[in-house]
C-alpha cells in the first residue's frame, strides 16, 4: 500500500509509481494507487467514479496504445493535492510509423490522508488537449479499415 507522500523526494516516487502504473497500459494494478471511491477527470470526459469505472474508462484508450511514458517536470504537494506537469509521450498500435506523438498536461492528485487507503489517489484531475492522440488513432483505424 502506498504512503501518504510529504517530502519533494516522497511526492517524486509517489508520482513515478502512478505514471508507472498507468504507463504498463493496463488496469491491473489500479487498486494498489486508487481508492475504492476515487474519481477520475481526464480532459473533457465525464468524471470516472469508483474504482470499477476507473478501470472501464482507460481500458478502451490502452487497448488502442502500444507505448506511454509520462515524464515529470514539475510537482508540488499541498495539503492533500499533489500538483504536477508532464510531457505523456504515447505511440498507436498498427501506426505504421510507429511516431512518438508528446503532449503536455497539467494535473492535480487529491491523497487519501488517513485509514486503510492512505497514501491512493481519491481524486485526479487531468488538463490535457488529447486532439493529437485522437487523430492519431483515427487515421490508424482508418489504415486498418482500408479508407
Amino acid at each position: 500500500m502506498p504512503s501518504v507522500p510529504n517530502t519533494p523526494e516522497e511526492v517524486l516516487a509517489w508520482l513515478r509509481r502512478s505514471h508507472e502504473v498507468h504507463d504498463s497500459l493496463s488496469v491491473a494494478e489500479f487498486h494498489e494507487i486508487y481508492s475504492q471511491d476515487a474519481q477520475v477527470k481526464f480532459a473533457n470526459y465525464p468524471v470516472a467514479e469508483g474504482l470499477d469505472a476507473i478501470k472501464q474508462s482507460f481500458i478502451p484508450t490502452f487497448e488502442k496504445l502500444a507505448y506511454m511514458k509520462h515524464l515529470i517536470h514539475q510537482a508540488d504537494k499541498v495539503d492533500d493535492r499533489v500538483w504536477l506537469t508532464v510531457d505523456i509521450t504515447y505511440r498507436v498500435k498498427g501506426d505504421p510509423d510507429s511516431e512518438n506523438i508528446t503532449i503536455p498536461a497539467a494535473g492535480f492528485a487529491t491523497v487519501v490522508t488517513e485509514g486503510e487507503e492512505a497514501g491512493k489517489i481519491k481524486r485526479f484531475e487531468v488538463y490535457i488537449d488529447s486532439a493529437p492522440l485522437l487523430q492519431k488513432m483515427e487515421a490508424v483505424a482508418n489504415i486498418e479499415h482500408g479508407k
